[in-house]
């Protein structure tokens, strides 16, 4: 069944079931505690293709499989050329109410999100790249990496930041894995930090960074909803420095939706939900300890049929541990994306 008869004839199950008076879906154990946000993370208006009536059939599947929210990318150049495909968006979700989050895509290179495209800004702005010891720019898969350190950087946040609230109807935002391991040496790094500054210091600098981002939101868009996940393998002294971000409502990590163990022979990954150590754990009983919100992001892309059990063991335990569940509306490289999605969709729907 390809991916439009797939949502076509869900569709229509949950209609003629609703006529019929009839629950929409039927399963043989509900599930236990019920997440506050299942979201869907919907990379849709990043294309040169958008059928209005696909973005609808794809906003009443997730409604129909108990989703309340999903997760959109706004990138520096859907500003300029993707209005009206995240207008269509918002405007669809709000139809089924769902709320619609976006993340920073890209911006300046300082977070990550999709897709993975050049930030206009950095190649606009080379003086404020963050820099290695030996003075060469930080790059990842997407190019430069500005520093947080310059104020040029601080304030494209602020505009675009209050751009993107002002445009479009979105319920908030979500800081997606800060590039906050990499040290710069950057003139205005070791300004504030010293010529023999820590990666620790660095860290809580990132973190008191975003925390003046939170802190504008909270000001001036107090109803909106703020996030945050990151690496799950990172140290102990990173994720207690992210804890104390001010203004957090969801608190995470991303990873592929099982333990390191269950993975062996089938991912080469260092990202990981599940385990006793370096994993999306770590960050749900900080958020606990510091009473926020706790959220995970299962990457369930490039899967692979056969890694369709190792998934299946684990996603109830997934689900039912945090408070914020989020996974890809049918991510990229899946050898079935349809048997994918039905998985998720499967354990998903006992939470309705």
């Amino acid at each position: 069944m390809k991916r439009r008869d797939f949502a076509k004839t869900t569709l229509a199950a949950s209609l003629g079931a609703s006529m019929l008076n009839l629950p929409s879906c039927s399963f043989p154990q509900k599930g236990g505690k019920k997440p506050s946000l299942i979201n869907n993370i919907y990379y849709r208006a990043n294309t040169f293709s958008m059928v209005p009536r696909h973005v609808a059939q794809d906003m009443q599947w997730m409604a129909d499989h108990g989703s309340n929210a999903l997760t959109i990318a706004i990138s520096e150049q859907d500003f300029l050329h993707a209005y009206r495909n995240i207008e269509l968006i918002c405007s669809e979700a709000a139809k089924r109410n769902l709320k619609v989050f976006f993340v920073t895509s890209r911006w300046a290179g300082v977070f990550a999100g999709a897709p993975k495209l050049p930030s206009i800004f950095a190649a606009l702005n080379p003086h404020t790249w963050s820099l290695d010891k030996r003075g060469k720019p930080h790059f990842h898969s997407s190019g430069p990496i500005c520093s947080i350190y310059y104020p040029e950087v601080f304030d494209f946040f602020i505009s675009s930041i209050d751009k993107a609230f002002q445009t479009w109807d979105l319920a908030g935002i979500i800081w997606d894995e800060p590039k906050a391991y990499l040290m710069d040496y950057s003139m205005e790094a070791i300004e504030s930090l010293g010529e023999n500054g820590t990666v620790q210091e660095h860290e809580v600098n990132y973190c008191r960074y975003i925390s003046r981002l939170n802190d504008h939101i909270h000001r001036n868009y107090p109803d909106k909803t703020i996030s945050f996940f990151a690496y799950p393998y990172l140290s102990d002294s990173w994720i207690e420095a992210a804890s104390e971000i001010r203004h957090l409502d969801y608190f995470g990590a991303d990873g592929r939706p099982y333990a390191k163990k269950d993975g062996e022979g089938i991912t080469s990954t260092k990202k990981y939900i599940l385990g006793e150590e370096k994993s999306a754990m770590r960050y749900v009983r900080v958020a606990r300890e510091k009473n926020l919100k706790s959220m995970v992001l299962i990457e369930n892309f490039s899967m692979k049929v056969s890694h369709h059990h190792v998934v299946e063991k684990r996603l109830d335990e997934i689900i039912e541990s945090v408070d914020q569940f989020a996974y890809y509306y049918y991510p990229r490289s899946c050898e079935d994306p349809d048997a994918s999605m039905k998985l998720i969709a499967d354990y998903v729907k006992k939470y309705i």
